[in-house]
């Protein structure tokens, strides 16, 4: 935990876990705590993501607190957690049940995997008990794995039937479920189908328990960087093998993307006749963006460290340059190669204490970047005066009602073109118009 006085500019590790259930169209969640459970589904539902499902206008809620505070904490509540795990699984549209605690609930000691037997012991119901939040260390992107791990491990995989040519992917951060991101997974999907495989369930894909389960049919796990360790945990469970993959994120990620799978599945011809397509399609799109656009242009980012490295790698090789990054997430979720070379940038930092940032970055300015990239938490902080994109979590004020990738060859180019937009708009807005 860091001495620095502040607080980390870092979503919490309860908003990566609601992000997951968010994305599991028929997962319930019982919360130990107060209200401040529902207020971070809150920060999700309707904000981050027009189309979430995590609350509901009769009260049926997919988030559920038990109300446990300071001022109850010593009761026995036991009771109160079983009929709340008993009311949730009878309702119609309930799939699974997940039940978890804030860190201050969690030290009182409470059997919660007793209290899950109890409850639903002969119903049939799929439960899942996630990990408490390690102290104070955790944050959104350990929430996040953690949902994973916990159906990697708990999940039902009897009758598991490997079927020849299928494949799983694990490990897609399906940040909600508006176009975007339901886009990403349709390109996921279309790249896999290139290669002569059939992907035949996506963790997670904003589909339900059930869809999860289809994991058991496949005779590979394509495992990405948001749920490594459930990946290799789901293929030692069905004894299939693992390809751990980078996020198919800009041109030449994406290439690399499928050169690996190509050369895994031995599908080599098929991945290089589909990059050459798909390159012949795009590159073509490109020529007059790229001399205006990126060219000696200057671009700030500040969001997922995943996507940090894919990031600046696409600006420069568009002949930009990367003016800083601020990486939402803990050092230790990024390999340490890629690691170094993030942290060899200018101006690239992890998880700043908010004062770091408003001394360092507040009011960026258009002559120290052209084109800030950035979620809300930082965009609300920072307030830039040169033109932004929001991308990543949280995004408040821009949404997708149609299916727009930012993943694969075609998530590329639409991505570059919100950029390239926003670059070009904000050199007409810095120069007056005249009569």
């Amino acid at each position: 935990m860091s001495e620095r006085p502040g607080v980390r500019l870092n979503p919490p590790y309860m908003h990566g876990a609601f992000l997951a259930l968010n994305a599991v169209s028929d997962a319930y969640f019982l919360g130990d705590g107060p209200d401040c459970i529902r207020a971070k589904a809150e920060q999700i539902h309707g904000r981050h993501d027009l189309c979430s499902t995590l609350m509901s206008c009769d009260g049926e809620h997919r988030i559920n607190y038990t109300g446990l505070s300071v001022f109850n904490i010593a009761a026995n509540l036991e009771g109160e957690i079983v009929s709340g795990l008993r009311r949730i699984a009878a309702r119609p549209g309930c799939g699974a049940v997940f039940l978890g605690a804030i860190p201050m609930c969690a030290i009182a000691g409470t059997d919660y995997e007793r209290l899950l037997r109890e409850a639903l012991s002969g119903s049939g119901m799929p439960s899942f008990l996630i990990p408490p939040q390690s102290g104070l260390a955790g944050d959104w992107l350990d929430g996040y794995a953690a949902v994973l791990e916990t159906l990697a491990k708990g999940m039902d995989l009897r009758g598991a039937q490997p079927r020849p040519r299928n494949v799983a992917v694990v490990g897609y951060l399906m940040g909600r479920n508006e176009g975007d991101h339901r886009g990403n997974v349709k390109e996921l999907e279309r790249m896999i189908r290139a290669l002569g495989r059939e992907p035949v369930s996506v963790w997670l894909c904003g589909g339900r328990v059930a869809d999860l389960r289809e994991v058991r049919k496949a005779e590979a796990i394509v495992s990405l960087p948001h749920g490594r360790r459930a990946a290799r945990i789901l293929a030692q469970r069905l004894g299939v093998r693992l390809v751990e993959a980078e996020l198919p994120f800009g041109l030449a990620a994406s290439r690399r993307f499928m050169e690996k799978l190509g050369r895994e599945f031995k599908r080599e011809s098929a991945a290089r006749r589909y990059i050459a397509a798909e390159l012949d399609d795009v590159a073509p799109r490109l020529q007059w963006t790229v001399p205006h656009a990126f060219l000696g242009r200057r671009f700030a980012y500040a969001g997922d460290p995943h996507y940090a490295a894919p990031f600046a790698e696409t600006v420069e090789e568009l002949g930009g340059r990367v003016a800083g990054m601020i990486l939402l997430g803990a050092p230790r979720h990024v390999p340490e190669e890629l690691r170094a070379g993030l942290l060899a940038r200018p101006r690239t930092v992890f998880e700043p204490m908010q004062p770091e940032v408003e001394r360092d970055w507040f009011g960026l300015s258009r002559q120290r970047a052209d084109l800030f990239v950035t979620t809300t938490m930082a965009l609300e902080l920072i307030r830039p005066e040169t033109s932004w994109v929001e991308f990543g979590y949280p995004s408040d004020y821009t949404h997708f009602l149609k299916d727009e990738p930012f993943l694969g060859f075609q998530g590329a180019l639409g991505f570059l073109s919100r950029l390239a937009n926003e670059v070009t708009r904000g050199l007409y807005a810095s120069t007056p118009v005249r009569p």
